[in-house]
C-alpha cells in the first residue's frame, strides 16, 4: 500500500487541521495554530488497521470502539478501488452508548466523494488527496464512540482497506455536551426546494457537500440558501454560486479553505461550503434548505433537478439520524428534461 499520511499535501493538511477550532469548551477544544503550544490534560492514541476487509451484504464491521471521555481529532480511510469506493458502504458513528447512530452517511459521500466518485480537493476540515480520505472535524464524546462500517448494498465487499482514528483521552471532555452529526439527503428530482437537514435542540451547523445534476443547458444555480433558526426564516445568500464562494456564476473550478466548486461535467456539479468561523447557531430548532431555480427568459424559474447533500452539525446531545436504503440512494436520476 502506498503511504498517504506524510506526503507534502498531507503535511499541509495537518497545518490546516491545526487551525480548525469548532468544538466548544476549553481543554476539550481543538487548538488553532496560535495556541498549539498550550499543554492540555489529554493523552493521544490511535486506532488503526490495514488488512483485507470482508463485509457481506447486510453485515457490518466495527472500526473502533473508543472509551471516553475524549475526542476524535483525525480520521482517514482508503481502499484499493482506485478512487471508486463501493457506494453500499455506510459510515455509522454512535456516541455514548446510543442505540442509533448520529452519523449515518455513505462512506465516500461523508468525505465529499459523492456516489463513490473521487475528486481530489483540499478544504479546511475535509480533504481527499491521492486516494486518502481525511476528516479533521473534532468529535468529542464523554462515555464512548463506536465507529462502524456497514454494507447495505447489493453485493459483498472485499478489499484491502486501511484507516486510522486519532483520538485524545481527556477528562475535560466529560462535561462537553457537543456531538457531531451528519446526514445524507437526496431530492430526485426536487420540487423547487432541497432540504439539507432538519433538527431540534441546541447547537450549530458547520457545513455541507452538495452534488447537483441538471439537464438544463443554461444557468441552473439561481437558488437561495435559507436558514430557519428557532422559527425565524433568513435568506442567507442570493444564489447558489454566492453560497459556495463564487459570484456571477461558476466560471471555473476551485478549492479553498471554506468553499469549493469541484466539478462541472455533463450536467454534474459538485461543491462544498463550511461555516467554521461563523457557524449557524440555534437554540431550539434548525432547518436548512436551498432553492432549485434556473435563469430563463430573464427571470428565476423553479427547476426539478437532482440534488444530493451531506450536512454536518453539532448538537448538545446525541440525536439519531436516518438514511434511505441503497436502492433509493442509487436509483437513476429523474432530473427534468428541458427542451433545447
Amino acid at each position: 500500500m502506498k503511504p498517504c499520511l506524510f506526503t507534502v499535501g498531507s503535511c499541509r493538511a495537518i497545518w490546516w487541521g491545526l487551525a480548525l477550532l469548532v468544538c466548544a469548551g476549553t481543554s476539550c477544544a481543538g487548538q488553532e495554530l496560535a495556541n498549539i503550544y498550550r499543554i492540555t490534560t489529554g493523552v493521544s492514541n490511535t486506532a488503526n488497521q490495514y488488512r483485507v476487509f470482508k463485509i457481506a451484504r447486510g453485515e457490518e464491521a466495527v472500526l473502533a470502539d473508543l472509551q471516553g471521555p475524549g475526542k476524535i481529532t483525525y480520521f482517514y480511510i482508503t481502499d484499493n478501488t482506485d478512487g471508486n469506493f463501493y457506494p453500499g458502504l455506510v459510515l455509522k458513528i454512535f456516541w455514548d452508548d446510543a442505540k442509533q447512530p448520529s452519523i449515518q452517511v455513505p462512506l465516500a459521500d461523508f468525505f465529499g466523494a459523492i456516489g463513490g466518485r473521487t475528486i481530489d480537493y483540499e478544504s479546511l476540515p475535509m480533504q481527499i488527496q491521492h486516494l486518502c480520505y481525511m476528516c479533521y472535524l473534532p468529535m468529542p464524546f464523554s462515555k464512548s464512540a463506536r465507529v462502524v462500517l456497514a454494507n447495505d448494498g447489493e453485493k459483498d465487499y472485499t478489499q484491502n482497506l486501511a484507516y486510522s482514528l486519532d483520538f485524545e483521552k481527556d477528562a475535560a471532555c466529560a462535561g462537553e455536551p457537543s456531538r457531531l452529526h451528519s446526514c445524507w439527503r437526496r431530492s430526485n428530482p426536487t420540487d423547487g426546494m432541497h432540504t439539507f437537514l432538519e433538527t431540534r435542540g441546541h447547537g450549530h451547523y458547520v457545513g455541507n457537500f452538495l452534488q447537483v445534476f441538471s439537464r438544463y443547458k443554461g444557468w441552473w444555480g439561481e437558488g437561495d440558501t435559507i436558514f430557519h433558526t428557532d422559527g425565524k426564516t433568513v435568506t442567507h445568500s442570493p444564489g447558489t454560486e454566492d453560497e459556495y464562494g463564487s459570484c456571477w456564476g461558476f466560471g471555473k473550478l476551485y478549492q479553498y479553505a471554506y468553499s469549493g466548486y469541484l466539478e462541472n461535467a455533463s450536467g454534474h456539479n459538485r461543491m462544498y461550503r463550511w461555516y467554521l468561523t461563523h457557524p449557524v447557531r440555534f437554540q431550539q430548532s434548525l432547518k436548512v434548505e436551498i432553492q432549485n431555480q434556473h435563469w430563463e427568459n430573464k427571470t428565476q424559474t423553479p427547476s426539478r433537478d437532482d440534488y444530493i447533500s451531506v450536512a454536518f452539525w453539532y448538537l448538545d446531545h446525541a440525536e439519531p439520524v436516518t438514511l434511505v436504503p441503497f436502492i433509493r440512494r442509487t436509483e437513476a436520476s429523474q432530473a427534468m428534461e428541458y427542451e433545447k
